[in-house]
This record gives structure tokens, sequence and C-alpha cells, in this order.
């Protein structure tokens, strides 16, 4: 039998991010935005996302197939890169899984302003001009 699972996404696989093409083909519905408790650190080309913060992680709420969350644990590395922990969105509409780092953040990771990883990018963009 398979079921589907909720998953919070904040980085690479949010809506016109890089890595939305690996989840697109298990997607069932999108769930709308959201934000988790949370710190978040800019690992270069990905950002990872520390539970143990009191700041806010900004990102979106899906749904994916059982097929989806596997495929979601390779690109993620999970469990050696990337633990999967069940997290409450901040407004309590929603819960699910949520990728974030097993260990410590490496040191000198940038700290991203605000939790929001797109907006993160965009600001990024607009300073190397």
């Amino acid at each position: 039998m398979t079921s589907n699972h909720v998953v919070f996404v904040y980085g690479t696989l949010r809506k016109g991010q890089g890595n939305r093409r690996v989840m697109e083909p298990h997607l069932v519905r999108e769930l709308g935005e959201g934000s988790i408790r949370g710190e978040m650190y800019d690992l270069g080309a990905f950002p990872a996302a520390a539970l143990d913060g009191d700041s806010v992680v900004v990102g979106e709420w899906d749904e994916v197939t059982d097929d989806g969350l596997v495929a979601l644990d390779r690109l993620e590395g999970y469990p050696r890169f990337y633990d999967r922990t069940v997290v409450r969105d901040l407004n309590g509409a929603a819960e699910g899984w949520v990728y974030h780092m097993t260990g410590r953040i490496p040191a000198g990771a940038p700290r991203v302003d605000r939790g929001d990883w797109v907006a993160w990018l965009r600001s990024r963009k607009e300073v190397r001009v």
C-alpha cells in the first residue's frame, strides 16, 4: 500500500529552484507557504537548516508520494548528510518532514537573513552587480 508524505522544503527544492525537478514527478499537491522554527545557513550551492535556533526558516509545504520521499532521501543524503524530522508550521496549519543538518554547521557558513533562501539568493545577485 502506498501513502503520501508532507514535506517542508526551504532551499533548492522550492518552486523555481534547481532541485525542484527531482520532486516534481512525485508531487501530489502544493500545500502552500509556511515557516518553521530554526536557523538557516548558506553552504554555497545550497542551504542547511538547524532546528535548534530561535529564528524562522521560510519555505513551502508539499505532499509527495512514497517514491518522492525515496527520491528526496537520496538527494538529501539521508541519513548521513541530512536527517529527516517531523516539524510543525509556526501557525500550526501543517506538519511534516523537514531535512536538516545531522552534524554541526560548518564554521564560517553565513547565516541566511530572515531564513528565506530565495530572498537571500536574490539579495546576493544584487550585491554582485
